[in-house]
Order: C-alpha cells, then structure tokens, then sequence
C-alpha cells in the first residue's frame, strides 16, 4: 500500500536534473552581460568624478592664483538714472577677485531683484575686465490710490504693469525727479487688483502708442481714466477731453492730429472742449465758447514738459 507502485517505477528520474542543467545554462550567458554593464557604469561615474575633482583642483589651486585673471576694472552701462557706482556697490565684486571665482548667474539675479532694474547682463572680456548692461523699467504713468486708511500714495508704472516708487529728491538727479512729476496719472487704478489687468494694459500701451508721435502735433496728456470699459477718456494740459477706443490708437490719435492741424491753418481761436474719437465716423465734438470780443486769438500750443528717457551712460572702474 505504501510502497512504490509500478507506475512510479516506470516514471523518468532525470527530469529534475535536466531542468537544473538548462536554467544553469541560462545564467551562465546572462550574467557577463550583467557584468560589463555594471563595470562600464561604473568606470564612466569614476571617470566623471575624476574629471569634476580635477578640474575643482585646477581651479582652486592653479587658475586662481594666476594674476592675468584678476579682475582690473568693472565697466557698467546703463540706461536710466541709476548711477553706475550704484550697479558697483549692489554687484559686490571687488577689483583683484579672481574672474571665474564670480557666480555670473548669481550676479544677474541679484541685480535684477532692484525694483528699478529690468535686466542685467554680465559678460566676461578677458584677461580681467567685467561688463555689466543694465536696462532699467521706463516709467510711464503715475497712480494715486487710496490705501486702506485713507491716505493717498503716488507710484509710478512701467509699460509692464511694474509698480515703481517715485525717485528721492535728495538722491536722484533733478532732471529726473521732475519728469517723473510731469507723469500723466492713471484714474480708475485699484492697488487690490492685479497690476497686469486689461484696462491697464491697454493705458500703458496707449501712452507707447502718444509718445511715439510726432512732437508737437499734439497736447501734453494730464490724465487718463479707464473706470469706463473700453474707453479710455484723456485730459488734455488744456482742459480737453478726449474720449478713445480702446484699440487701434494710432489711426484716432492721427484724427485728432488733423483736427488740431486744421484748427491752426484756420487760425480758429476755438479750443476743443470734448472730443469722442471713439465713433469712427464723424465724431462728436464740443467746443469751447468763444473768447470776448477784441481779445487776442489763443493759438493752441504744446507745452513741452520733460519725460523719463533712456540716457545710454557707460563708466570704467
């Protein structure tokens, strides 16, 4: 009963065997080509670490303690009204630093974190010379909004939506100072939404669009309101109102070009009261009432106020 029957005799008892026999055979063809995997990996990662470490050495102990590489002057371009030996003091880099001691990228992000720096560039001109490029953010228009506790703030925006604080008197050139104060105010802004919304972009980008027009063919701006959607409404430094699309300004600022052009060829004493360039087709204007008899006629005029511009300055130290 227990023992071994007739068919257990007859079953083959090398069955085991030959399968041991075939997975041997398996391992033994894949292994080496584990083998060399794991060594060519692991020459590469030496190798690599010994090139890290040897070049680390050269420069550590060789490169920077050669004397042509020292830094012998900083040269600083700039657009704006920082001053270079401002860029200098906020750089940190000292004259005699070795030159590839200094974390460029590093550098540039430092100074770009100024609040009135837009970009920087730094570049290397051997044997010991550090350029650094500043652009600065230009300025176009100044808002006033309330804050929570009532009090009125001035600042100013680049053509980005940047917010810019005024310049210092104390510190800043004069010049500068009062083109900033001659800045047209934006009305209608909220400092609680963000500086990028549409109708403020599309003031900013109407300011880019007057400035870039033929001086003097127009009046100097003192305002412009967006708390009416898709307009923009300006003030004029002659008590003009102007009401514009918000899209394709240069076609409506040409219009009102021609207006103020025939105006002067008729020598007509009128000055515009309301003018909406908004209707593309005959549009509506208002003028303003008629001087007193025997007065002089006014010949509308633009007062010429200054402007913040791009000054290219370049200084060596």
């Amino acid at each position: 009963m227990f023992g071994r029957t007739q068919e257990n005799r007859r079953r083959p008892s090398g069955g085991t065997v030959l399968r041991t026999r075939l997975s041997a055979e398996t391992d033994d063809t894949t292994h080496p080509r584990v083998r060399r995997w794991i060594i060519r990996a692991s020459v590469t990662l030496a190798l690599a670490a010994s090139v890290t470490w040897g070049g680390w050495w050269i420069r550590e102990n060789w490169m920077s303690r050669i004397p042509s590489l020292a830094v012998r002057e900083v040269v600083v371009e700039v657009d704006g009204v920082l001053s270079p030996d401002e860029i200098r003091r906020l750089a940190g880099v000292p004259l005699g630093r070795n030159i590839l001691s200094v974390d460029l990228p590093q550098l540039r992000d430092r100074l770009q974190h100024h609040p009135r720096i837009a970009s920087a560039r730094i570049m290397v001109e051997f044997p010991g010379s550090l350029l650094i490029k500043i652009r600065e953010r230009l300025p176009l228009v100044a808002v006033e909004p309330l804050s929570k506790n009532g009090l009125q703030a001035r600042y100013l925006l680049d053509e980005s939506g940047h917010l810019l604080l005024p310049l210092d008197p104390s510190s800043a050139p004069a010049e500068a100072v009062a083109a900033e104060s001659s800045l047209p105010v934006l009305v209608g802004y909220h400092a609680q939404r963000p500086t990028a919304q549409a109708d403020t972009l599309r003031a900013l980008e109407f300011i880019k669009t007057f400035e870039a027009a033929a001086p003097g063919s127009l009046p100097d701006i003192r305002s412009i309101s967006i708390a009416e959607p898709g307009v923009l409404v300006v003030t004029t430094d002659a008590s003009g109102e102007v009401t514009f699309a918000a899209r394709d300004y240069g076609t409506q600022l040409q219009r009102w070009s021609d207006i103020l052009r025939q105006l002067r060829e008729l020598k007509e004493s009128r000055t515009i009261q309301r003018l909406d360039l908004s209707v593309s087709q005959n549009s509506p204007i208002r003028w303003n009432d008629l001087p007193p008899a025997g007065s002089p006629p006014e010949t509308p005029e633009r007062i010429s106020r200054p402007k913040p511009k791009r000054i290219p300055r370049r200084s060596h130290v």
